[in-house]
């Protein structure tokens, strides 16, 4: 059979990045500790290219939003196919300390127990493990932090997401996990429960022999207690085993796998929201609020030291004593730096434009703290402010705001609304009634799903009572069954 080669002319719209568009998704992405690494690698490569001082010179103008240093007006990056490159990929990046954090941060904890917390989360290693030893984090000039309190918070942690860290070891996760689930098997906490050695090898039959060879020697044990012999209530048949055996096979016994290892580093503000008065207003401030508050938002002035434009450089250019190679290569090396300042200038302005677009939407947080938080999509601040919810994604990575209430992720302040007739309440806002609803109940352990589902109604927060066990489980609190 004979082919029929035929050419065609095919006209198809492809879209491809430059390299100033690459740069600036980059820089988009990064965290300001990621920034300011780059600026000075930037400024060694680059002799055009100065940095000012440790402080940025981000000034709000009445028009186009913000300017760094000298910035040349010249090359604007609001162009739409600019936007649209930028609207390609998002920044996955995140490590294990900063989603601890971002957890803890929605925690409106006493503040003895938020250090504390803090403490714990600064020291696990890149497995979520301790390094230094967790009663070595108490401050003992803090009389509130006490062992009691070390045990709260480690469990506290321990129940974040991914659960099962902020534990000394593999063993003692797969531990923790287990009891979490809170259907595991008698006989799988009794083997996780410093006995993992019994699983080696993993057959039934040698592992019945083990643990009957230690129920025999721990009951003729004088002063045996009934803490040294929990979890001993099961069948010790060859088919409990196996099912332990299933259900330990289901645990991680490495949770942090899925987060950067990157050195951990203490994170600073990238926006500050501050209350203000109205005669402390000026013309060029950013103000959102209503009567009741009013808040100044302004990009953290510590957050991205400032660059400029060599203007010994500029100088140069202009002058005759070049020759026309010379010329040449200045002006590359003069356009690079303004490229370069172009780029940290959108990223500035829009994680300012975005956060203003979400303390306004979130204006109820600001006032109340917490809890209140209202439902926010990525793309809602999209389309405030005319961008692709994938800007907005890579814009609230690593990024972070400073309010009254603490130190918050940018998404944090994303949440869903809640599985509930009335769109208008956020999952954020039923998990904190619930948990104000279980805590201060009388009979709070023993107060059944159902009847929580009618106290939230109560509160205007009508949800079936599934989702009450399903939000439960968020909050890492067990059925009243097993509720002790």
């Amino acid at each position: 059979m004979a082919l029929n080669l035929q050419q065609r002319q095919v006209q198809k719209q492809v879209q491809v990045m430059s390299q100033k568009q690459i740069q600036s998704l980059k820089i988009l992405s990064m965290s300001s500790e990621d920034l300011n690494a780059e600026i000075v690698n930037a400024a060694e490569e680059n002799p055009s290219l100065i940095i000012g001082s440790k402080y940025s010179t981000i000034n709000k103008m009445p028009s186009d939003g913000l300017k760094v240093a000298s910035s040349s007006q010249s090359g604007e990056l609001a162009s739409e196919s600019h936007q649209a490159a930028l609207e390609a990929y998002s920044d996955q990046r995140k490590s294990l300390t900063e989603h601890f954090l971002s957890q803890l941060n929605m925690l409106n904890l006493p503040p003895a127990e938020h250090d504390l917390c803090e403490k714990l989360i600064y020291n696990l290693d890149a497995k979520g493990f301790h390094f230094l030893a967790p009663v070595s984090l108490i401050d003992k000039k803090n009389k509130s932090q006490t062992p009691g309190l070390l045990e709260k918070c480690m469990d506290r942690i321990q129940h974040f997401d991914p659960a099962g860290l902020c534990v000394k070891n593999m063993e003692e996760s797969l531990f923790v996990q287990a009891r979490q689930k809170g259907n595991a098997p008698a006989l799988a906490l009794f083997i996780l429960d410093g006995r993992l050695n019994y699983l080696d090898p993993p057959k039934p039959e040698k592992i019945m022999a083990k643990i009957k060879k230690y129920l025999d020697e721990h009951k003729k044990m004088f002063g045996a207690t009934q803490e040294s012999m929990r979890y001993t209530d099961f069948k010790l048949t060859e088919k409990e085993i196996e099912n332990a055996l299933m259900f330990i096979r289901q645990l991680d016994p490495f949770p942090a796998r899925d987060f950067s290892t990157v050195e951990t580093h203490y994170v600073s503000a990238d926006i500050n929201v501050e209350k203000v008065n109205e005669e402390d207003i000026t013309k060029e401030d950013t103000v959102i609020g209503d009567s009741e508050i009013l808040l100044k938002i302004t990009a953290a002035t510590e957050s991205v030291p400032s660059i400029a434009i060599n203007k010994e450089d500029l100088q140069l250019l202009e002058s005759k004593t070049l020759t026309a190679k010379e010329k040449k290569e200045l002006s590359e090396r003069i356009s690079r730096a303004k490229e370069f300042i172009e780029a940290v200038t959108y990223r500035q302005n829009t994680i300012l434009r975005a956060c203003t677009e979400i303390v306004r939407h979130q204006l109820d947080f600001f006032k109340y703290g917490p809890g209140h938080l209202k439902p926010l999509r990525l793309q809602d601040i999209a389309d405030k402010l005319g961008l692709h919810e994938t800007t907005i994604s890579r814009m609230s990575t690593s990024k972070y705001l400073r309010c009254s209430y603490g130190l918050f992720s940018v998404k944090y302040f994303f949440t869903n609304a809640a599985s509930s007739s009335d769109k208008t309440i956020s999952r954020d806002k039923v998990l904190f009634v619930m948990k104000q609803i279980i805590e201060q109940n009388t009979e709070s352990k023993k107060i059944s799903d159902q009847k929580i589902a009618e106290e939230l109604e109560k509160h205007g927060i009508k949800i079936a009572r599934r989702t009450v066990a399903k939000y439960r489980s968020l909050l890492n609190i067990e059925s009243s069954f097993n509720r002790m």
